[in-house]
């Protein structure tokens, strides 16, 4: 059976009462290409985000993913039931920690 990242964790781990709603997925559903903040979801982010909405471990997955991650840069893909961008907003309301800006990306 090949798990989603998240779903590998939380099984590792112990995790929290509940089976994910990503065992058993494809994890590149969760990997889709990133919309913009301030922008719709795309119709890929839609796909995973649905995926999410009903999952009886989607607050802990989105804690246990803004805590392991120190740095904005390090949030990527569908994670929580939230899509990147919005992740990456939170991350920064919560910790205060911005992505570093690449070089030529005109941000």
């Amino acid at each position: 059976m090949k798990l989603s990242a998240t779903t590998a964790v939380l099984l590792a781990d112990g995790g929290p009462a509940g089976v994910p709603a990503c065992a058993g997925m494809d994890p590149d559903v969760f990997q889709p290409y990133p919309s913009e903040p301030g922008n719709g979801a795309t119709v890929a982010e839609r796909e995973a985000l649905a995926v999410c909405a009903g999952c009886p471990v989607r607050d802990w997955c989105l804690e246990r993913d803004l805590a392991e991650c120190s740095t904005t840069y390090q949030v990527v893909g569908v994670r929580g039931g939230m899509r990147q961008a919005d992740r990456r907003a939170l991350h920064v309301q919560r910790f205060g920690v911005r992505a570093p800006r690449r070089a030529g990306s005109g941000r």
